[in-house]
């Protein structure tokens, strides 16, 4: 029989009638009509829904998420709108869209609880630190990732994203990433995870104690030097590419260190070690 589903969800007139036996067939046992529902449309909240659903976990689970709790960051207007309409399909309700820090602090009003983030955006990486900011428990994919770029990855990892989705990646898998990270799963690809376990080797090597100074570890000396220099926090977070809070943190750890409690005091003692 060559009927088809229609959009709402409706079983086609020809096959309900066969179902339950008005076309005159005999011998076929009538469903009945509350465990097949055949002219219920979904409501506007289903369809919503569905849109994103799919089949991620290894169980085959159907994973949900609001279009409405997504906040989609990026620069180009055509490729916001486009996602934006992707997403929310033929529902009313559309992703908030924001493309630079004004508009982000406008955007986060309502925090969202997924933010997509394009690294082609300009300044990706301070927005992104301003998306940590304003929205701590937001959980960020960054979308339009290449994967040779090392230094944006370790950036992205460092500010806290939970998925990344690959230039070479289609619709459909950030699909699959979105529903994943709304249910508390952090997602990347192989060669993402082997850039990062190399990251997580090497600063593993720097915690060891520099001699000739107070037991700071190499990035400590390395942001002291930056404090001899004069930089500021936003300074050596954007030199070093890592999240201002970070560089407070280790500022913090490398005075208490030193027995000081200015930043000239610790630049003057770097100055001493020459």
């Amino acid at each position: 029989m060559a009927q088809t589903w229609d959009t709402l969800g409706r079983v086609p007139v020809e096959i309900a009638a066969h179902l339950s036996g008005e076309d005159g067939r005999h011998g076929v046992s009538p469903l009945r009509t509350s465990t097949f529902p055949m002219s219920s449309p979904m409501t506007e909240h289903e369809r919503r829904r569905v849109r994103l659903d799919g089949r991620h976990s290894a169980d085959g689970a159907h994973l949900e998420l609001p279009v409405e709790d997504i906040l989609i960051v990026d620069d180009s207007r055509l490729q916001r709108d486009n996602l934006a309409t992707i997403l929310a399909d033929e529902t009313a309700a559309r992703p908030a869209m924001a493309w630079s820090v004004d508009s982000l602090s406008a955007a986060v009003s309502t925090p969202p609880r997924i933010v997509l983030l394009n690294l082609l955006t300009h300044q990706s990486i301070s927005l992104l630190h301003c998306v940590r900011q304003m929205c701590p428990t937001a959980k960020v994919i960054v979308i339009g990732v290449d994967d040779d770029d090392e230094a944006v990855v370790i950036a992205c990892a460092e500010a806290g994203v939970a998925a990344y989705h690959l230039r070479s990646e289609s619709l459909s898998e950030l699909r699959n990433l979105i529903a994943k990270v709304a249910h508390g799963e952090y997602v990347c690809s192989p060669r993402i995870s082997a850039i990062l376990l190399r990251y997580l080797s090497t600063v593993a090597s720097e915690r060891r104690t520099v001699p000739g100074d107070p037991d700071l570890t190499a990035r400590e000396m390395q942001i002291l030097r930056m404090l001899e220099q004069g930089l500021s926090n936003r300074d050596i977070a954007d030199q070093l590419c890592i999240a201002v809070h970070t560089v407070k943190n280790h500022v913090h750890s490398v005075l208490g260190k030193l027995g000081v409690r200015t930043r000239a005091e610790a630049a003057a003692f770097c100055r001493s070690l020459r």
